[in-house]
């Protein structure tokens, strides 16, 4: 395993951005997601788990992901690349999954990530809007938007905002 980082994030309702413009933003990246959850174990209750698939031009990574509380905005965040074998045996612990559309792009010091998602995935509330995720240094720090990206409001502590929330139930 790697070492824990601590992840402190913010996330926007925004509207649903002009996303060929994205693309040509210097320094986008386009990455097609599959997120999926797993069971959480025994003897870590409050640690959530998850593996991801990341296609990026064409290539696929395979990710395993553990996050657990540290404090309201932050939390501690194991994230390593694995094998699509070991992947596969991960999945077996599978009870949700979600997909989207992730474009990350640097701006004001920070990166940006949009997250759009399929039109099936979150019903109404994301009828013509996406969700933009900050991670700062600081949980108070200021971010600075792009003035073509139409922030709604902050959702961070919204739970129907939450990927984990919007996941498709497989079991």
């Amino acid at each position: 395993m790697t070492t824990p980082h601590v992840e402190t994030e913010r996330k926007y309702l925004i509207k649903y951005p002009d996303t060929a413009y994205l693309r040509t933003l210097d320094g986008c990246r386009v990455m097609d997601m599959v997120q999926t959850y797993l069971d959480r174990l025994p003897d870590e209750p409050q640690t959530e788990r998850r593996v991801r698939t990341i296609t990026e031009n064409g290539v696929t990574v395979y990710v395993y992901t553990k996050k657990s509380p540290r404090a309201r905005l932050s939390r501690f965040e194991d994230e390593r690349e694995v094998t699509r074998e070991e992947y596969d045996l991960l999945r077996k612990d599978a009870y949700s999954e979600l997909l989207k559309t992730r474009y990350a792009f640097p701006f004001a010091g920070h990166v940006m990530e949009i997250d759009v998602y399929p039109p099936e995935i979150g019903g109404e509330i994301f009828e013509g809007y996406a969700i933009l995720e900050v991670e700062m240094d600081d949980p108070d720090e200021t971010v600075e938007f792009p003035d073509y990206l139409e922030i709604v409001r902050e959702v961070t502590d919204d739970r129907r905002y939450h990927n984990k929330t919007l996941a498709k139930k497989l079991k």
